[in-house]
């Protein structure tokens, strides 16, 4: 009996110690659990670091979508300011195409006219150096373009003909044509004409575009550069009228026999200077005759300050009298009762 109720064997006790201890263990003391490979953990931190990535990247994009937004904003925001600008220097109401086609057309005669002949004669000894005389009866702004000389007993010629080198061919020589007077009007044509085609050049820009500037309006609401413009065509038709006198003399001196007629006159270039010149009267007209809205406000504007500053210097008018039969009578007679 006693055998039977020993304890049991320590060898039994030995393999129930380790259950229990471990069982009794804390929660602490635990060694930390193997990660698995497979397990969800490490993608779990995989997602959040492409979410954080994710979210970095989406910031960015933001900044930079934003970014270009406001340069975007910006140009469009020039180029907006631009355009008011553009508007603001030019405008359309300020635009004059009546004149603007008179200017173009006043520069395409103005350029014509330097090509044909500007002079006619007949009846002198005007000629080319190898051919006969009186055979040359046109004179033109191309024989005066280049630097010519005048020469005195030059070969093939007489001792009292008046030699004129213009050109550098053995023939571009003027015998018994032109005078030092006349050379000298024929450049000044020249140079007049192409300063009547700039001027009408400006005016036709200034009534294309309409600036809005305050010298740039002035002189082009008044048509300073049309007015300037006649006064070249008028200066050159002057000149053209002086080169035929001058030349009309020479030939009369020169003529071919004691019979013979000597006839000096305008040729093509003398009638579109002239045309040019009409044209660019007509511009000016376009001009100075049209209204603006601008200046007649302004100038009623300043019509009306002037009376009201006239009219509050003056004494206040007397009242006026009654006129009525009825204001002739006397008062009645007081009330008695």
């Amino acid at each position: 009996m006693s055998q039977s109720e020993s304890p049991d064997p320590p060898e039994n006790q030995e393999e129930d110690t380790p259950g229990h201890s471990a069982t009794s263990l804390p929660h602490s003391s635990l060694p930390p659990p193997v990660v698995d490979p497979g397990s969800s953990h490490p993608r779990r931190s995989g997602s959040g670091g492409r979410a954080r990535s994710s979210r970095r990247g989406h910031s960015h994009r933001s900044r930079s979508a934003n970014g270009r937004s406001r340069s975007r904003h910006r140009h469009s925001s020039n180029r907006r300011h631009s355009r008011h600008r553009c508007r603001t220097y030019f405008q359309h109401k300020e635009r004059n195409f009546a004149s603007a086609s008179c200017s173009m057309v006043t520069i395409v005669l103005l350029c014509t006219s330097l090509e044909p002949n500007w002079i006619y004669m007949s009846g002198g000894d005007c000629h080319l150096l190898h051919d006969p005389k009186g055979s040359l009866h046109t004179l033109s702004t191309r024989q005066f373009f280049s630097n010519g000389h005048f020469y005195k007993n030059y070969p093939l010629t007489s001792a009292g003909d008046m030699v004129y080198k213009f050109g550098g061919s053995s023939n571009d020589i003027l015998v018994n044509c032109v005078t030092y007077t006349a050379v000298l009007l024929f450049k000044a044509s020249i140079a007049f004409t192409l300063i009547a085609v700039v001027f009408s050049f400006i005016s036709f820009l200034l009534d294309l575009f309409g600036p809005t500037y305050q010298l740039l309006k002035l002189l082009r609401r008044n048509a300073i550069f049309n007015i300037l413009t006649v006064v070249m065509c008028i200066s050159i038709n002057l000149f053209a009228y002086w080169i035929t006198s001058a030349v009309e003399r020479l030939q009369e001196s020169s003529r071919m026999h004691l019979g013979s007629k000597v006839e000096v006159t305008f040729a093509a270039s003398f009638y579109l200077i002239t045309a040019a010149g009409g044209m660019s009267v007509l511009a000016t007209a376009c001009n100075c005759l049209r209204r603006h809205k601008g200046v007649e406000a302004e100038h009623v504007r300043q019509a009306d300050r002037y009376f009201d500053d006239t009219e509050a210097l003056l004494p206040p008018p007397p009242p006026e009298e009654d006129s009525s039969p009825l204001s002739n009578l006397p008062p009645p007679p007081p009330y008695a009762p």
